[in-house]
């Protein structure tokens, strides 16, 4: 939700943000062990900023979309797990960048400074083997 000025929001503010009742939250929050909403000194529902885009993916899966409530509590769940995995993919993929960063820049310190141009193994200067065991074969 854009336009979100104030640090924390009643229940009241957050049920008529979405034009719903406010039992229906609170019946989504028992439904949702994902929507854990804290509690001011006086014991009132407050939500972030984080609280209301969580409500307003519930709210569109369930209202727009007719999941079921047991089918909108996957969702939430597979889409954490998938978040996770993509986190930890994101930073394997970094730690390689980071390896192919640095072995580049010493073999670039490498060639510029005249030494030999980096060893590869016999026969495999063009990638293709050694041509002329091919041609004994034939």
């Amino acid at each position: 939700m854009q336009g979100l000025t104030k640090k924390y929001y009643g229940i009241a503010e957050v049920a008529k943000m979405f034009g719903m009742e406010i039992s229906k939250i609170r019946f989504w929050e028992e439904k949702f062990p994902t929507l854990k909403l804290q509690r001011n000194k006086a014991g009132d529902r407050i939500f972030t900023h984080k609280d209301i885009e969580h409500l307003e993916l519930i709210y569109d899966l369930v209202e727009n979309r007719r999941f079921t409530l047991e089918g909108a509590r996957n969702y939430i769940k597979n889409r954490e797990h998938k978040l996770n995995h993509n986190t930890d993919l994101i930073d394997s993929l970094l730690e390689l960048r980071k390896f192919l960063v640095d072995l580049r820049g010493r073999l670039d310190a490498r060639t510029a400074s005249g030494g030999p141009p980096p060893l590869l193994p016999p026969g495999a200067d063009d990638f293709g083997g050694d041509d002329d065991e091919d041609d004994e074969n034939e």
